[in-house]
């Protein structure tokens, strides 16, 4: 089975920092994941972690330099605390379609970004086709990722707090980071259980298609779908509570409501699950708690 570049980020990671608990690995990941400079201690205290590394003009220089020119770096800025989607972000920055496509092909050449396609139906089968009011105006679009953990971290966290002068406003984004960091773990455990639901069905029923899924009416963190055809859809939730068992009513809501059906439902929890989940005994349902992401090191 080929590892997608995620996965191997991650093992590669975990392997230069083992001193990390398993339990913060993620959190750390989701920060550093691709970074390669081995100035930058990771056991000491958060902040002068971040702050050290915002100075550190060797883990600026392994991005690509024009990354921080105009209109990369607002671009990049504005992806990183985005949904993936660009047009609007094209709009608001005032970048046309035309060079919005040149700086995208260029930041997906020097790898610093990647697309994934919607898997979402067209609305309109052919183009004469009636249909409903409020689909006319509705686009189907790609979204686009950083390519490692790291870059995202930069744009979203490091860039904005410095000055036209190049100073860093450190208590603002120290302020920011601890209001908005785990964003980017829901991101990276988002990932990383698309990865694992991979490595489970493998010897069961391999599956062949995978990834979020994105529609006019909602939005899956999993959306798979297996060598026999079934239909594997789920939620990730990386917060420091249990999943109680109203997540799963409203994922089979969303599902219903966006006219999918599922054979399988999942579920990936930080913090595992309440009484009520493992006392109700769905047949059609996986729970994933932490503790199995450690298949993704072996």
């Amino acid at each position: 089975m080929s590892k997608n570049l995620s996965l191997q980020l991650f093992q590669k990671f975990y392997l230069q920092h083992r001193y990390i608990r398993f339990e913060e690995l993620i959190d750390f990941y989701a920060l550093f994941g691709g970074l390669e400079d081995e100035n930058i201690e990771l056991y000491n205290p958060l902040d002068e972690i971040i702050t050290t590394l915002a100075l550190n003009e060797s883990a600026k220089k392994q991005l690509p330099f024009f990354l921080f020119d105009e209109p990369f770096r607002e671009f990049l800025i504005g992806l990183a605390r985005g949904d993936g989607k660009i047009d609007s972000l094209l709009n608001r920055l005032k970048i046309g379609q035309h060079r919005g496509s040149e700086l995208i092909g260029e930041l997906l050449m020097n790898g610093v970004i990647t697309r994934k396609e919607s898997r979402e139906k067209p609305i309109r089968l052919y183009s004469k086709q009636a249909i409903k009011k409020e689909f006319r105006s509705y686009k189907i679009e790609d979204k686009f990722y950083f390519t490692k953990p790291f870059i995202k971290f930069w744009f979203a966290f490091i860039e904005p707090f410095y000055t036209k002068e190049r100073e860093l406003d450190s208590k603002s984004l120290l302020k920011y980071f601890h209001k908005e960091r785990y964003r980017l773990s829901s991101s990276v455990f988002e990932d990383l259980s698309n990865e694992l639901l991979r490595i489970y069905f493998q010897k069961i029923d391999p599956i062949v298609e995978y990834g979020s899924l994105w529609n006019y009416y909602s939005e899956f963190d999993i959306f798979a779908k297996t060598k026999l055809g079934k239909v594997v859809i789920g939620e990730c939730k990386y917060r420091n509570r249990p999943m109680i068992k109203s997540e799963l009513v409203k994922l089979e809501s969303k599902i219903e409501q966006s006219t999918l059906e599922a054979d399988i439902y999942v579920l990936f929890s930080k913090s595992g699950f309440s009484r009520e989940f493992y006392k109700s005994k769905v047949s059609n349902l996986l729970l994933f708690t932490l503790n199995d992401f450690k298949r993704l090191l072996e």
